[in-house]
């Protein structure tokens, strides 16, 4: 009796609502992403307006955006219809991605390198940040930004990374050498665009890379024997009392010393230098933003080991400052403090440089041209190259050896005399 009820209630039903009803019957359901199906449990509601309706929270799964279970609450006026919706809601979020918010809605290259952009930047340090903000800008928005991204496909950016390979190649102004890098970046924003469902697959992922022309060989910029001999007289030559002049002396005595980079130089405190054994402990660096950040690798963090007279020189200039920090009726454990700034800016210090430079009549080889000087001179007195890797904190050897060529030319021609002198000692 109840069947024949309940069919001859469905006759007399409109005929979308006999679709709906069978639909709900027979259709597949998507059971949430940790592949429990839980029981519902529907509540009767009476409204104040006296209308009764059907209520039920309905658990639709973990949610792959946030991590955390996401819920719903569906509400019509049978029970029947409160099954129907809530199979429709976990049916929708699971098509959604498991996600209980909508995909984004991008359209453009430009947009999807906005929302890569701010979930990227975060993962880099600042000094990274500026830079590859600016290679992006630059670079990548300028050819690909006005693209649809249904419209990017393999050929074009084939064709764009050519491009940047010939005028690389062919070394004309302002192009990018490192265009390898170029695709690297822009396949990683079609990644996430992969990753973020907004396109189906990478159209960067197939793009083969020119081969690269083999470079000219760079000449590093040092002091030889002689001009270093010049410039050193000159700084000798400076009238220490004033406490600029002194500030500079020590920062580049230390610097011709260890081989450290600028950067690292203006980030030390006293509490790294081990004044008793000789020894510099590098560990932070100062980056533009004048805050201090880890090296790039861990081979940048070492401990390099200076000379007596090096170590005099800088117990000199500790007691010197503490004077000159009384006077201001304060302390200070940075090592090179202008005292008006925390830490002292590169760029000004670097202009102060080049009028030594200037008066001392040698060359403008820059801060880093210390270091290349330290290295030249070190090689050249012939240490192993691995105790310079490990000195100048280069994450390879293959850095080391690429970048002081000169000495190690030099070095297999002294290797012969070496030769000579053994066998005519046999």
């Amino acid at each position: 009796m109840a069947n024949t009820t309940t069919w001859s209630h469905l006759i007399n039903l409109k005929s979308d609502n006999v679709v709906t009803f069978i639909s709900f019957l027979f259709s597949p359901i998507r059971l949430p992403v940790d592949g429990k199906e839980r029981k519902m449990n529907i509540k009767t509601v009476v409204k104040k307006n006296g209308q009764t309706v059907y209520r039920a929270s309905v658990y639709l799964g973990v949610d792959q955006m946030t991590g955390k279970k996401s819920r719903t609450t569906v509400t019509a006026n049978t029970k029947t219809a409160v099954k129907i919706k809530a199979r429709e809601a976990i049916n929708t979020f699971a098509n959604n991605g498991y996600c209980a918010k909508n995909k984004p809605t991008i359209t453009t290259y430009r947009e999807l390198v906005a929302l890569w952009w701010e979930s990227y930047k975060n993962t880099i340090k600042p000094n990274s940040q500026q830079s590859m903000e600016g290679i992006v800008r630059l670079h990548i928005l300028p050819v690909f930004g006005d693209y649809k991204l249904n419209s990017l496909t393999t050929p074009i950016i084939q064709q764009q990374v050519n491009k940047w390979a010939d005028r690389a190649n062919r070394g004309e102004k302002g192009a990018y050498a490192n265009y390898s890098f170029l695709n690297n970046i822009n396949r990683r924003i079609l990644q996430y665009g992969v990753t973020m469902q907004v396109i189906q697959h990478n159209p960067a992922r197939d793009v083969i890379i020119p081969r690269k022309q083999q470079a000219k060989e760079q000449k590093i910029r040092f002091f030889s024997n002689q001009e270093l001999k010049k410039f050193l007289a000159y700084l000798d030559s400076l009238d220490l009392n004033l406490y600029e002049n002194l500030f500079d002396y020590v920062l580049y005595k230390t610097l011709l010393a260890s081989g450290c980079r600028i950067g690292e130089a203006l980030a030390l405190e006293w509490s790294d230098i081990d004044l008793k054994t000789g020894t510099i402990s590098i560990s932070k660096t100062l980056n533009r933003y004048q805050e201090t950040n880890t090296p790039k690798s861990k081979a940048g963090l070492r401990d390099i080991e200076i000379d007596p007279a090096t170590i005099s020189l800088l117990k000199q200039y500790k007691k010197r400052q503490q004077v000159e920090c009384w006077k201001l009726g304060r302390s200070e454990n940075i090592v090179f403090t202008p005292f008006t700034t925390k830490y002292a800016y590169a760029c000004l210090l670097r202009k102060r440089l080049q009028g030594h430079f200037k008066s001392a009549g040698v060359p403008d080889i820059s801060f880093h041209g210390f270091r290349h000087t330290h290295a030249t001179i070190m090689l050249y007195a012939g240490i192993e190259a691995k105790d310079l890797q490990y000195r100048l904190g280069h994450s390879n050897i293959t850095m080391t050896l690429n970048t002081y060529v000169h000495a190690t030319k030099e070095g297999a021609k002294k290797a012969v005399s070496i030769f000579e002198t053994a066998i005519s000692n046999l």
